[in-house]
């Protein structure tokens, strides 16, 4: 995923010359490993548990006092105990301490698996094609695409997933007005009046350009880090507690992975970012400066910021795509925007979310099958 969305933070500011590719490199890494670990586990904790109703995946077990054992069991009416495949301890009389126990499926853990690999597969073919995508919509997808086939229909948050999506789809629409209309608009000649930037003016905007790219990477780590670093997360507390649905913003392997996720944020930037940089930064508008690109980060930074903060999956791809486009249209005439380009990012993100899923499921079958 640091191959694709870690450019909506630096592509601008590398654009408009404001920082080199390695500066951009470093500055990511540190903004984005902070957002993730302070940030992160809202988020995260929407995703793990948010998608699907948290007790599909449930199994108990009660302790049979003849045979010495504990059973599965459809449910338990008396005292749980949460997690552990290992039952309950039993005293030296043979009473169980807690008569049930409650723990996740195992299965849980493949399909979690295939959501992984499908979002894997999904960002890196888009960022060898140097096209911006969003990690939570592809998320959203895979993760439903396995909960589907292991479990049906029982469960499933249908108003969160159309929420998202929904979110998505007003992303994609809301920038597209076309210059005229924007310079039509009543406010527009009173707040944009076109004048040269003098060099004081680009020196000024060049040092607040780093801090709102420096912004935007810290509200991606919490975003989108916390967005792939989900699934992982729900795998680990299964295989280590038992129980994947935990509060994972009490334990302290949960900020652990979060860095994780970080950190693997940047390897991916450091070998295919250039790519989708190249593409946000020139490729949508010409007209891109010091002054522009701070306006875009800055927007998308405290759009993300703000959804993050109330634990909203929201897509910074969208944002910063939205915004680099919206920018070039209000600078200049129509011609110094690639609608060519904006409609196949389009094409792609309406295809993020089935492409995604159908990868997740295919792999969710084969893990069935082999386990």
């Amino acid at each position: 995923m640091g191959a694709n969305d870690s450019c909506n933070d630096w592509g601008p500011a590398v654009g408009a010359g404001t920082v080199k590719l390695w500066q951009a490199y470093i500055l990511c890494g540190v903004f984005n490993t902070i957002g993730a670990v302070l940030l992160g586990y809202k988020v995260t904790e929407t995703l793990r548990t948010g998608i699907v109703e948290v007790d599909v995946f449930d199994v108990y077990s009660i302790y049979n006092h003849t045979t010495g054992k504990y059973e599965t069991v459809p449910y338990c009416n008396g005292s749980i105990t949460t997690g552990g495949f290992a039952p309950p301890n039993v005293d030296k009389n043979g009473t169980a301490v807690v008569e049930c126990a409650k723990y996740t499926a195992a299965e849980y853990m493949v399909g979690q698996t295939g959501a992984m690999a499908g979002v894997a597969a999904f960002m890196i073919v888009s960022s060898i094609y140097k096209i911006p995508v969003s990690a939570t919509h592809a998320i959203v997808g895979a993760s439903l695409a396995s909960s589907l086939y292991l479990r049906g229909n029982v469960g499933i948050r249908w108003n969160e997933i159309v929420g998202i999506e929904h979110s998505k789809i007003t992303d994609m629409h809301t920038p597209v007005m076309n210059s005229d209309e924007i310079r039509n608009l009543p406010w527009y000649k009173y707040l944009y009046t076109a004048v040269p930037e003098d060099r004081l003016t680009t020196k000024v905007f060049n040092a607040l350009q780093i801090v709102s790219s420096s912004l935007l990477s810290f509200s991606h780590g919490a975003n989108d880090t916390a967005n792939t670093v989900g699934p992982l997360l729900a795998v680990w507390l299964t295989y280590h507690t038992g129980y994947a649905f935990g509060a994972a913003e009490t334990r302290d392997d949960s900020q652990v992975l979060l860095a994780f996720g970080a950190v693997a944020m940047i390897f991916g930037f450091l070998t295919l970012g250039h790519r989708t940089i190249k593409l946000i930064a020139e490729e949508i508008t010409v007209d891109m400066s010091p002054v522009s690109g701070f306006a875009i980060e800055l927007g998308t930074a405290f759009t993300v910021l703000v959804c993050v903060k109330v634990g909203i999956p929201v897509s910074s791809t969208h944002c910063a795509v939205g915004a680099v486009l919206f920018v070039g249209m209000t600078k200049s005439t129509t011609e110094g925007v690639s609608f060519k380009t904006f409609r196949k990012i389009c094409i792609v993100w309406l295809l993020c979310f089935p492409v995604a899923a159908a990868i997740s499921l295919v792999v969710t079958i084969i893990l069935v099958k082999v386990a």
